[in-house]
């Protein structure tokens, strides 16, 4: 019995709750048709705002980004304010919504402006893409700056192969049949007469000159140079016998005399006659030292001088002399040889080969360096197809406004009824309960 006394109270209220929609529907769809009135006549008043669209390449060089596509993006939402509130009037020149990559493609750019007019927002975006190209100028205009001078170094040292290498061996090679083959003639000949006439004159001065001088330095040396020495030495023997014996009669006299006088002059003579023996021993010995001298080391350097000569030297000189005939005379010949067959062939095959392929490289480095400076391999940022112009503006979306507007009015409207209804029935209720 509850349960049917709740059931029919629900119904009894949904039937009132209606029969106020019903009751007060005119206030409803009078408040539901201002309320969206207002709305279109703002709508419809508000100007237009137009959003312009475009996509950007970024720059690149040799296949590399010119910017990072990261820092430039953050560059460019800080440069135009992304993000930021925005003023009603900023409409006007126009103002940038978005800025960010595309997902999936590395260094492409999706820009977004929005304006009063397509052509404010159109130049707006422009305004953008310029910024981005001005970024690179500088960097892409250094680097076409580097190729330039590379091409026009490789220009010239393809100049200087073809006006100056080249011309270079070919009078080579002109100097070597005219000039070189007579050189060598003439210094066969040089070696045949003056060379060995040389050799020829060394030998004889070391035969005639040179081992007659030694051979007498010895034998001066071993003669006489000695023996001045001896002679030397027995007169200063000679000389210190007779001073020993001097001074040991004037020890006698010394003892035997008893004037203070004649002992003090007897000291003195005595003084002196010992200073006369050292100095003759001392010659003694000097004399002694120069006689070693000259019988060990001066006569056997000299000897050994001597033989030198006899054993070595001239026997050197033998052999320069076989060797000119041997050697030097069969090189040049040689040498005459070559010139005329594998000097001249290496230096026209320098020209054909090594030069021209030199050439034909350095030709291909410019056509490398050209197709560097291309498109494909260098280019600026630039628009990927064309602007995405919208002939409908963005905002504000009328339709959708004023649907939302008299969808919110029309629940709105019945609110307000159900609040008045409510407000009614509580103040009716109030005097029955008192």
């Amino acid at each position: 019995m509850i349960e049917n006394r709740n059931i029919n109270e629900d119904e009894i209220d949904l039937r009132e709750l209606f029969h106020v929609i019903w009751k007060k529907k005119l206030f409803i769809l009078s408040f539901t048709f201002i309320i969206t009135l207002i709305s279109g006549i703002y709508i419809y008043n508000k100007t237009p705002i137009y959003e312009v669209k475009s996509f950007v390449e970024i720059g690149y060089i040799n296949e590399n980004m010119i910017e990072d596509i990261n820092a430039l993006e953050q560059k460019l939402k800080v440069v135009f304010s992304i993000g930021e509130s925005k003023i009603e009037n900023s409409y006007e020149k126009g103002i940038v919504t978005s800025i960010k990559q595309i997902k999936g493609v590395k260094n492409f750019l999706e820009i977004k402006t929005e304006a009063y007019s397509n052509e404010i927002a159109l130049n707006k975006n422009k305004e953008i893409l310029k910024f981005i190209q001005d970024l690179s100028i500088e960097k892409i205009k250094q680097y076409e700056t580097i190729l330039d001078n590379d091409i026009l170094d490789t220009k010239r040292e393809i100049d200087f192969i073809d006006n100056l290498e080249i011309k270079n061996i070919k009078s080579q090679i002109e100097i070597l049949k005219e000039q070189e083959l007579k050189n060598i003639d003439r210094q066969i000949e040089i070696f045949r007469t003056q060379n060995i006439e040389v050799i020829n004159k060394k030998i004889d001065i070391l035969k005639t000159q040179e081992i007659p001088t030694l051979k007498k330095h010895i034998e001066f040396l071993s003669k006489s140079k000695i023996k001045t020495l001896q002679d030397k030495k027995e007169y200063y023997l000679d000389s210190l016998k007779t001073y020993i014996s001097q001074l040991d009669k004037l020890n006698k006299n010394v003892d035997n005399q008893d004037d203070s006088t004649s002992s003090l002059t007897a000291a003195i003579q005595m003084i002196n006659y010992q200073n006369l023996i050292t100095d003759a021993q001392n010659q003694i010995k000097d004399l002694d030292i120069q006689i070693e001298i000259i019988k060990n080391e001066t006569i056997p350097k000299v000897k050994h001088e001597l033989e030198n000569i006899r054993t070595i030297e001239i026997k050197k000189l033998e052999n320069d002399k076989k060797n000119i005939f041997n050697v030097n005379i069969k090189d040049l010949e040689n040498k005459k040889l070559n010139v005329s067959n594998e000097t001249i062939r290496k230096l026209e095959d320098k020209i054909n080969i090594e030069l021209r392929t030199k050439i034909s490289q350095l030709n291909e480095k410019i056509d490398t360096l050209n197709f560097k400076k291309s498109e494909q391999n260098l280019s600026n940022s630039k628009l990927v197809g064309d602007y995405i112009i919208n002939d409908k503006p963005i905002k504000p979306k009328k339709s959708l406004v004023i649907i939302v507007s008299f969808v919110s009015s029309f629940i709105l409207g019945i609110f307000i009824v159900f609040i008045f209804n409510f407000f009614s029935n509580s103040t009716r209720m109030a005097p029955k309960t008192e």
